[in-house]
């Protein structure tokens, strides 16, 4: 009758431990999930963020664009003027 009642204990020990350790673990999880979380919503705040400066960089570049044409054409005009005046001098 003691070998059965310690052999009780000892299994009532052990399913103890295990149930702690799953407790224990399913933490850990939820911790880990956590994480993950926090970091894929950072991650899609980041590329948010990408996306926003790429369109910056497309409308700065088109800008630029625009004023190196119109540079251009106002140095073929200087151009154009000087070469006038160098031949009505």
């Amino acid at each position: 009758m003691d070998a059965i009642k310690k052999k009780m204990q000892a299994m009532k020990l052990e399913k103890d431990n295990a149930l702690d350790r799953a407790a224990h673990n399913e933490q850990l999880a939820k911790d880990a999930n956590l994480r993950a979380e926090k970091a894929e919503e950072e991650a899609r705040s980041l590329q948010k963020k990408i996306q926003a400066i790429e369109n910056d960089l497309d409308q700065t570049q088109e800008q630029l664009t625009q004023v190196n044409g119109k540079l251009e054409e106002k140095e073929k005009a200087l151009q154009n003027v000087s070469n006038f005046n160098i031949y009505h001098s």
